[in-house]
């Protein structure tokens, strides 16, 4: 019988790279979805050189995949509607609320489904490694992957929360549409359910009738316990 090709097998393992600043997760994927394997790289990831960078992702990169996919985690962003964007103003965007810094490189994505522009920033030295690794393969903003990922249309309101370490990234959608977008830095649990109960203080939510759907804090039960003292949360399956 004749042997399969192992390049047409390699080619259906699917690649994912999370980068933060706490370091980065490298994922290969079967077909299915399936974990193959995971490493991960717990240095800082504004302390490496665009040389470390690529030299720690190297031993993951020499296969061939199916598809490739770069997360940046990222705290200097900002949405607006797809309609009214422009290329050529990214940076004027972005700099409207936050402070230029040459060390930076803009990113953009595009999130079809809520019709909506991300305009972001993460460092040079990462952004020459990745291109350098991958010229073809674009860098989501972790908040572009999660909304075009996890966050379905519903006509009806919801908050949905996602954890990374004490930063708590918060998308509001109310009646269908997306309200508000934002990150919040935090220490306590009281800290946490402060900043989700205010939402519901400043916008036009009910408690009766939002979901409010967590993620990625099963290392941090005490945050959903202290939350639903207050409010139902759902846990989201990722």
């Amino acid at each position: 019988m004749e042997q399969p090709d192992d390049s047409i097998l390699i080619k259906q393992y699917l690649l994912s790279l999370r980068l933060g600043s706490e370091g980065f997760n490298i994922s290969i994927f079967d077909e299915s979805g399936m974990l193959l394997s995971l490493k991960r790289i717990t240095r800082s990831l504004f302390s490496l050189t665009s040389d470390e960078i690529r030299n720690a992702i190297a031993p993951e990169i020499q296969l061939n995949y199916s598809s490739i996919r770069i997360i940046c985690e990222s705290d200097t962003y900002t949405f607006i509607p797809a309609p009214i964007f422009k290329k050529e103003e990214a940076a004027d965007i972005l700099h409207f609320q936050f402070k230029p810094d040459k060390n930076d490189q803009i990113i953009y994505n595009r999130i079809p489904q809520w019709n909506t522009m991300n305009v972001f920033s993460i460092p040079k030295t990462v952004h020459i490694a990745l291109s350098g690794l991958f010229p073809e393969v674009p860098v989501e903003h972790h908040l572009s992957y999660f909304l075009s990922e996890y966050i379905k249309f519903r006509s009806d309101s919801s908050v949905y929360i996602e954890v990374r370490g004490n930063v708590m990234d918060v998308v509001v959608v109310l009646n269908g549409n997306l309200q508000l977008i934002n990150s919040y830095g935090f220490n306590t649990a009281e800290d946490f359910t402060y900043y989700v109960l205010n939402l519901f203080d400043k916008l036009p939510l009910e408690t009766e009738n939002c979901r409010v759907v967590l993620y990625n804090a099963e290392k941090r039960p005490e945050l959903q316990k202290t939350l639903e003292l207050y409010l139902e949360v759902i846990k989201g399956e990722r």
